[in-house]
């Protein structure tokens, strides 16, 4: 098992979270609307607040559900069944044949693949190691904090609801 991703024992009810997930980001054509959704932001009516790259930046000022999702099954079942505090929380559609820069992240972060093909992984460069994390429901801890690229080189979509981390420990 790698250091820096691990399958937590905490595991969602996919079904139901892809299902919510599909109602933020796609449209009556099954055509994705958004390539990030902030599901988690500083409590403004902004779908886009605290999405896309944010270095320096704190990932615990995004710690608010978006207004439009107060009361729903985000609010009441998805984040009282996490056992961690997390922050901006989103979801990130990777089209296929795609790669993102290497960088690093402040913050651990925690991934549930939503949908994805063995051709989506992660891509650690030192020491080089590269993983796949599986659509099985698993809450995945991933080391961001380490050098690393997402590549999807499917011809396929790659979704995950990502969580950002204050702490560094994997429980």
């Amino acid at each position: 098992m790698s250091y820096r991703a691990e399958r937590t024992p905490v595991k969602i009810d996919l079904e139901r979270l892809v299902e919510e997930a599909l109602k933020l980001t796609w449209d009556e054509e099954n055509q994705i609307t958004r390539s990030q959704v902030a599901i988690q932001n500083g409590g403004a009516d902004d779908w886009d607040e605290g999405t896309g790259s944010r270095p320096g930046q704190a990932e615990t000022q995004w710690d608010k559900l978006h207004p439009s999702l107060v009361g729903t099954w985000w609010e009441t079942d998805f984040f009282p069944s996490l056992p961690w505090k997390v922050y901006r929380t989103r979801i990130m559609t990777m089209e296929g044949r795609k790669c993102y820069s290497i960088h690093k992240d402040d913050n651990p972060r925690l991934h549930i693949a939503l949908k994805t093909t063995n051709q989506a992984r992660f891509i650690f460069t030192k020491p080089p190691e590269i993983i796949h994390i599986p659509a099985d429901g698993h809450v995945w801890w991933v080391d961001t904090r380490n050098e690393h690229t997402a590549i999807n080189g499917s011809l396929e979509s790659r979704i995950h609801l990502l969580m950002s981390l204050a702490n560094t420990d994997v429980d």
